[in-house]
Order: structure tokens, then sequence, then C-alpha cells
């Protein structure tokens, strides 16, 4: 499996949460991992919306659109590649 580099294309759903992640943060306060499960993996059981979410996010900040701080509720911000 390929490793993602920064600047590596967003598939389909990493797109889906990216642009809802940067709506939120440019209209106020990033979301909670919680928020980001529950509107972009509405077809996921309760217990596994925030886990896809965390995985998807991790993904995205690898490719260098986003920064996560760990133990942070609201811990997810644009990067320079990200705010393009």
């Amino acid at each position: 499996m390929k490793r993602n580099e920064p600047g590596d294309a967003l598939t389909g759903r990493q797109l889906l949460v990216f642009d809802y992640v940067r709506t939120r943060i440019q209209t106020g306060l990033a979301p909670t991992l919680r928020e980001v499960g529950v509107s972009c993996f509405s077809h996921c059981t309760a217990g596994t919306q925030t886990t896809s979410a965390l995985k998807c996010i991790k993904a995205i900040a690898s490719k260098g659109y986003l920064r996560r701080e760990d133990n942070v509720s609201r811990g997810i911000f644009l990067t320079d590649l990200g705010k393009e």
C-alpha cells in the first residue's frame, strides 16, 4: 500500500471530510471528531462514525492539508496547503 505524501490528491471521501472541516473552521470553530463522524459518516453505525472520522482526518493530515493536535477536542487546523 502506498504511503501518503504531502500534496497527494484526496480521495472522494477525504474531499468530503476536508470540505466539511474547512467550512466549519472558516465559519468559526473547528468540528470535533464526533461532529465529523455524524456529518460525513452517517452510513456507519454510531460506534464507528468517530473511528472512521479519525482515520480519515489522519489520512488528510498525512497528505498535508490539515494538522491535528492530539487530546484537544477541536484541535483540527488548516495548513498552508489546505488554505489554497
